[in-house]
This record gives structure tokens, C-alpha cells and sequence, in this order.
């Protein structure tokens, strides 16, 4: 009897050991709202927050009535592809709500049953007005338009319409020890030969100039991102993810595998060669085996001044600090632009000009008459100078999904409705450390105490995302998410492993990974990118 229990008991343990506990059945219908969410950088706690603040409010009560928090179920972990799986799964699936970190967009038009996608359409959710007193708007019409054109999907057949609902408006770059700048007396750098000479006069003072973690690979979707998209400038940057090469005599634009051969990926690269290759006394000796966790903890403690990253970070290191008594200032550094980019110029300059045209724009100038006294350069160059300044880099892929087969549906409706108002901004911005969703909503003019009591670095962030232009996620653009047009393939996915990597063997230089791509994609594997976006 005893052996019969204990083998009943390891039964049951296997049973519950996936699904982290065996605690009561949560009910799958329409008066419970099952929620998911990827426990990444922004954490789960806002979401907590927000289901609290969800139930109390008047008008979810007269559409919901009796509502209870305890209807409101929610999980997480730290899977990136759990959102999307489960999704698939179909009805054994009962979450009716996901908050994922990675984009579905290639599953959008899989047939669920009966011509019905997997993921519920929310084009009517999206022409919604959010609740009394806030006044006309839709939740269209309230959502940043960058965050708005990354979220609308366009079908094999060219109409667009929406199922991913973005729920962070965060921010990629290089941040910075502001602190440390200042006390060893580095000037930030405006161009990236000036960031090259920076790192020399950290060195000069004993100290390194770049943490990170090499297998998180954030010099590959933030830095050579953006240095790339400058020097190619915003359209043709976006024809690349099209598979765009041109416009013919007709006005017809022409694709081909040609968009590999894009200068501005070699150039970019070649700045994050010098800046990072291995052996080089720039980069922190543990960058290949330190987590991301622990270089950002490291990072908090000087062992680094610079690091590629995100605004998460304050979410995440919040704590930390805290514990660790740290009072430096973190945050955004302006993104230097890449000095290449005077290769593209009608007129030439050089770096110091370049640098000194930078500092102007952040100044205020708006042509190129406020800028002739460093040099008499033409308007279209100035216009390309003031883009690659003003360029940043969003967070992507952070997109809600409803299952179209969800018992719960109309609730995760209202919630995501609800995420839109001005009291969920508050929540959010609060339970975050100063992240902000993506709808219209002034923190220093409405909350000036919350707005006062958020870091530097979601300040910066907020005052650079005012006058700023987005580079939109790689998978808005149908080449991306149907035709598996990608920055890098096969091996070389991760540039900062390449560049870093202590075995000589595994290393590439930036030309030999601009060389290597260029020649992977051999006219059959371009005919497969047309293939699948439905253009043969």
C-alpha cells in the first residue's frame, strides 16, 4: 500500500512539475481573464498593478458586473517563444490574454479553423475610445504613430489591418556612467571617432571604457543598428528589411539580394570592430562569460563606463542600487553619429566639423544657414545630419495578443482598452520605474511628483523621444516576418561574440562578416525571400 502512494504521489509531482504548481483550476470562461506575461526587463509587477487598479474601475464594473480580482489569473516566466507556442496550441490553450517580448507576425495569417487566424483581429478594439473624461480619441489616435505603423500588419494580399497591441514605448542605445564622465573629465563624444578617442582617455585614467555580455549580442540590435541606419539614412535602411535596391524609370521598386551589399552595414560594423575587437583593453576581460544580469550589476559599480542597453535597466537595477548604496547617474548617451557619414555628403567635411554640426542641431539649428558657420554645407546634407542625430532606436516586438479562440476575450479587450488610459499610464510608469506605454501622456505636466521622482535616464529618455525619429522594428516590413529578410544569418547572428570571441578561430573581422553575408544569398535563396512574400 505504502509503494502504491508513494508511486500515486511521484505521479503527481510529474504531473504538476511543468506547470510550476498544481494549485486550483482556474475557470476557462468568459467571466475570468487568464493572463501571460514574458518576466523580461520590465518585470510582471506593473501587470499586477494593473489588474489591481482594472476591477475598481466604474465603467469595467457596469460592463463587468461583480468583477473581482480573483478573476483575474496571471503567469509568468522568462521563455521568449512560450507566448507564440501557446498561442498555436489552439483550445487546449485557455490564456486569454499573452504580453509577449517577441513578434507573431509570421503566424498572423496561419488558419486556425474555418479561415480564422489563431490571433484575434483588434482593428475594432483599435478604433475604440478609451473611457469617459479622456476625452475623443481612439486608441489609434492616442498611440504614438511609430508605435502605431509597427503594429499594423500587412497581408500577402496589401491590405493592413492590426493584431499585436504594443504595451512598452522603451528606448535601445548606449548608456552611460554620467557620473563618472564627469568626474574624470570626459567629454561625451558627438561623433563615433570621438568615441573611439573617449575610450583612450578612459584608459588614460585606469579605467575600462565598455561592459556587457557578449552572448546577449545588444552591440548587434542596438549600436550596429543605428550607426548602419544613419549612414544609409532612414528610407533606405527601412528598403533593406523590403528587400529594396531601387526605383526604376517607371517608378517601380526593384528588389534583389543587393541589399546586403548596403555600405553602411560595412561601415558599421567597421566601428564597432575598432571599438570592441578582441584583444583589446576597451572591453571588460569577463565580456564572454558574464550574464547580462551580472555585467549591468558590474556596470552599477564602475567596472565599465559604457554599455549598450535599454531603458529597462532602470526597472531592472532599481533595486539594486538601492541595496548597493550606488549613486551615480545613469543614462542615455545621444547616439554619436557615425563619421563615416561624411562620405555621403555633397560637401566635405571633416570630423570636427562633423562634431561641431552635431552639437548645433542639439542646440536648436533647423537648416543649413544655422549651421554655415562651421561649414557651407548644402541643405540636403544638412537634413541627413539632422536625421541620423535624431534617430533612436524603440524597443520592438513588445506586443499583447488575444487568441481568437479565447474564452475570455471581451475582458482581455477591455484590459488592453484600459492599458490606453491615462490612469493605466500612471501605473505603469510607476510600477517601472519611469517605462512609459505608448499613448499619449505627459508625466512631468500631469504627475509633476512622479515625473520629479523618475531617474535621469527615463528623463533623458522622455525629452529625446519628444523630437526624435524611430527607426521602426525590422518586423513591420513583410520582407522580414514572410520573406526572412534578417541583419545577419547562419553564424553570424551575433556580432559581439564574433568581434570578441578569445579563440582567434572564431573570430571575423567586420569586412569578413560584410562578405560573408553578401555572398550567402545566392539567387535561389533570394527567389525563396519572393516566394514567401507571395511575389512569385
Amino acid at each position: 500500500m505504502k509503494r502504491m502512494i508513494v508511486a500515486a504521489l511521484a505521479l503527481i509531482l510529474a504531473v504538476c512539475a511543468p506547470l510550476a504548481a498544481c494549485g486550483p483550476r482556474v475557470a476557462n470562461d468568459a467571466g475570468t481573464l487568464q493572463i501571460y506575461i514574458a518576466n523580461f526587463g520590465y518585470g510582471y509587477e506593473w501587470l499586477e498593478d494593473m489588474a489591481d487598479a482594472f476591477v475598481e474601475q466604474d465603467w469595467v464594473q457596469e460592463k463587468h458586473p461583480g468583477l473581482e480580482r480573483g478573476d483575474i489569473v496571471t503567469e509568468h516566466n522568462s521563455d521568449r517563444s512560450y507566448a507564440i507556442e501557446r498561442i498555436m496550441q489552439g483550445d487546449s490553450n485557455t490564456i486569454d490574454l499573452f504580453f509577449s517580448v517577441t513578434s507573431g507576425a509570421d503566424r498572423y495569417e496561419q488558419q486556425y479553423r474555418d479561415g480564422q487566424s489563431y490571433f484575434e483581429n483588434l482593428e475594432t478594439l483599435y478604433e475604440e475610445t478609451p473611457i469617459p473624461g479622456e476625452g475623443d480619441l481612439t486608441i489609434a489616435e492616442k498611440m504614438d504613430d511609430n508605435f502605431l505603423a509597427m503594429s499594423t500588419f500587412t497581408r500577402r494580399d496589401g491590405t493592413t489591418t492590426y493584431y499585436a497591441f504594443p504595451w512598452v514605448a522603451g528606448m535601445q542605445g548606449l548608456l552611460y556612467n554620467a557620473t563618472a564622465f564627469s568626474t574624470l573629465g570626459i567629454e561625451v563624444p558627438r561623433t563615433t571617432n570621438e568615441l573611439i578617442a573617449r575610450c583612450t582617455d578612459i584608459l588614460g585614467k585606469d579605467r575600462t571604457p565598455f561592459i556587457f555580455s557578449s552572448r546577449e549580442n545588444y552591440w548587434t540590435c542596438t549600436m550596429f543598428l543605428i550607426w548602419w541606419a544613419q549612414y544609409e539614412g532612414l528610407e533606405n535602411y527601412s528598403n533593406f528589411y523590403q528587400g529594396i535596391t531601387g526605383v526604376n524609370e517607371q517608378g517601380i521598386a526593384e528588389m534583389g539580394p543587393e541589399v546586403y551589399e548596403q555600405t553602411g552595414r560595412l561601415r558599421s560594423l567597421e566601428v564597432i570592430e575598432n571599438l570592441i575587437m578582441y584583444p583589446t583593453p576597451n572591453i571588460h576581460e569577463n565580456v564572454n562569460t558574464l550574464t547580462f544580469t551580472q555585467a549591468q550589476a558590474r556596470f552599477l559599480l564602475g567596472q565599465g563606463l559604457m554599455m549598450p542597453n535599454g531603458d529597462w535597466f532602470e526597472t531592472e537595477m532599481s533595486r539594486t542600487k538601492e541595496e548597493d548604496n550606488v549613486t551615480d547617474e545613469f543614462t542615455f548617451m545621444p547616439s554619436p553619429v557615425i563619421s563615416s557619414i561624411t562620405e555621403q555628403l555633397d560637401t566635405p567635411i571633416s570630423d570636427t566639423q562633423l562634431s561641431q554640426i552635431v552639437k548645433l542641431i542639439d542646440e536648436g539649428a533647423s537648416s543649413a544657414a544655422d549651421v554655415a558657420s562651421v561649414a557651407a554645407i548644402t541643405e540636403d546634407d544638412f537634413d541627413k545630419l539632422y536625421e541620423a542625430r535624431k534617430l533612436v532606436l524603440p524597443v520592438g516586438n513588445h506586443n499583447a495578443y488575444i487568441p481568437s479562440y479565447a474564452t475570455g476575450k471581451e475582458l482581455a479587450k477591455d484590459f488592453l482598452l484600459f492599458m490606453s488610459t491615462d490612469v493605466a499610464s500612471r501605473i505603469f510608469i510607476e510600477s517601472t520605474h519611469g517605462a512609459s506605454t505608448p499613448f499619449e501622456y505627459d508625466v512631468e505636466t500631469e504627475d509633476p511628483a512622479l515625473y520629479d521622482s523618475l531617474a535621469t535616464l527615463q528623463k533623458d529618455r522622455l525629452r529625446m523621444q519628444q523630437d526624435a525619429i524611430f527607426m521602426l522594428n525590422e518586423n513591420t516590413y513583410a520582407g522580414s516576418y514572410y520573406g526572412g529578410i534578417v541583419r545577419f544569418t547562419d553564424d553570424r547572428t551575433n556580432i559581439d561574440a564574433l568581434f570578441t570571441a578569445r579563440n582567434e578561430n572564431d573570430r571575423m573581422t567586420a569586412e569578413e562578416i560584410y562578405k560573408a553575408e553578401i555572398a550567402r544569398w545566392t539567387p535561389e535563396r533570394w527567389e525563396n525571400v519572393l516566394i514567401n512574400m507571395g511575389l512569385r
